[in-house]
């Protein structure tokens, strides 16, 4: 009895690196959101969110393949992941005929390589492979890690205010961390996040 009433005690204690570690994803997003930070300056957050993060690790001495971004050599992870892509490919798709309300035109040839080469990298390293480094020490079970990475990745897109895009990153999270589960390399996940956010902004569903 004494040694549940311990661990009750204790969990909100285990929970502080989770915490700490969304609050510091989530805040450029909140900022924009109450007006602290112009919308435009989005992506600039993203990234010195995303270097602050990996730095960090680099500093507690987690390597290169810990971090997922170890050499992608398994063809089962790439060809998972790519069966995994047309999924969500085919679930854009459907969206942009029957669901997605019309966006405004959008310069995506001069948004295609920051979005392809810094943005995608960034997005699955905080959101897939540094929270499983914080789940793996905290001992946390793989459905745990899969919604909790789901829901900041989610959250991390409030700064748009668009509900159907909380709701998509968060049904594409899932997908995501659930693959990352197996494959442990986060680079197939990448070009899954590049390819399915490239339709899903072709189509105006993103």
């Amino acid at each position: 009895m004494f040694y549940v009433k311990m661990t009750v005690l204790r969990q909100p204690r285990h929970m502080i690196p989770l915490l700490g570690f969304a609050f510091l994803l989530l805040a450029p997003g909140v900022a924009i959101r109450y007006g602290l930070l112009p919308f435009e300056f989005r992506f600039q957050a993203l990234l010195l969110v995303s270097g602050l993060c990996i730095a960090l690790c680099a500093l507690a001495g987690f390597s290169l393949a810990e971090l997922g971004l170890g050499r992608p050599l398994a063809l089962r992870h790439w060809a998972g992941c790519g069966a995994l892509t047309l999924a969500l490919a085919g679930s854009v798709l459907l969206e942009s005929h029957y669901l997605a309300a019309a966006h405004p035109p959008f310069d995506w040839i001069g948004f295609a390589p920051f979005y392809v080469l810094l943005s995608s990298p960034c997005q699955e390293v905080v959101c897939r492979s540094i929270p499983k480094l914080i789940a793996d020490r905290l001992q946390m079970s793989g459905r745990n890690y899969v919604l909790y990475s789901s829901v900041v990745f989610s959250l991390m897109h409030n700064a748009y205010g668009d509900p159907m895009l909380l709701a998509n990153t968060f049904f594409a999270g899932l997908a995501w961390a659930t693959a990352y589960l197996f494959t442990r390399n986060i680079w197939p996940l990448i070009f899954s996040h590049a390819a399915v956010g490239t339709l899903a902004f072709c189509l105006g569903v993103a």
